[in-house]
C-alpha cells in the first residue's frame, strides 16, 4: 500500500511569470505628471488594467483615467490581451486629465484587433517587454510597427 501525502497552504496562490502586479510609467515634461498604466494579473487568464496620474514616479495617485477587467494569453512568448467593458474619463468643460476613482465612467473599448506580440522577460524577471506584433495595413505594405512597451514587476 502506498500513500501520498500533499501538503496545501490556506494562503496558496497561484505561481507564473505573470501573476502579481507591473507598471509602465511615463513622465511628461510639459505637464509635470506621471502617466502610468498598471497591469495586475489575478489568474492564469484575467487581468485588471488601471491608467492612473501621478506627481511623482512612485508616489501616491492622484488621478484615474480608466479602469477595466480584462483577459490575457501567455503561450510561450506570445502574448495577447484584450479588454472592452471599462470605466473612463471621457474629459469635459475644464482641462483636467484625471478624474478621482468614483468619477469614472461606463464605456466600451475598442479594439480593431486584438494585440498579439512577443513577451520578453529580464533576466531577474524584474522586468518585462510587450513588442506588439506590426499591424499589416494591406498586403502590398510595409507593417507599421509599434514601439515596444515596458512594465516593471511591482508586487
Amino acid at each position: 500500500v502506498a500513500v501520498t501525502l500533499v501538503g496545501c497552504q490556506d494562503t496558496e496562490e497561484p505561481q507564473g511569470p505573470l501573476f502579481g502586479s507591473w507598471e509602465n510609467r511615463n513622465y511628461s515634461d510639459s505637464l509635470d505628471l506621471w502617466f502610468v498604466q498598471t497591469l495586475t494579473f489575478k489568474s492564469d487568464s484575467l487581468m485588471l488594467v488601471e491608467q492612473t496620474v501621478r506627481q511623482t514616479e512612485t508616489g501616491p495617485t492622484v488621478g484615474y483615467r480608466m479602469i477595466a477587467d480584462g483577459w490575457y494569453k501567455l503561450d510561450g512568448s506570445t502574448f495577447k490581451y484584450y479588454y472592452d467593458y471599462a470605466l473612463f474619463y471621457f474629459g469635459g468643460e475644464d482641462s483636467n486629465l484625471y478624474v478621482p476613482k468614483n468619477e469614472l465612467r461606463p464605456g466600451i473599448a475598442d479594439f480593431f484587433r486584438i494585440p498579439t506580440g512577443k513577451l520578453t522577460f529580464s533576466i531577474d524577471r524584474s522586468r518585462f517587454q510587450f513588442q506588439e506584433d506590426c499591424l499589416e495595413v494591406n498586403p502590398q505594405s510595409d507593417c507599421i510597427a509599434f514601439p515596444p512597451i515596458e512594465y516593471l514587476r511591482v508586487n
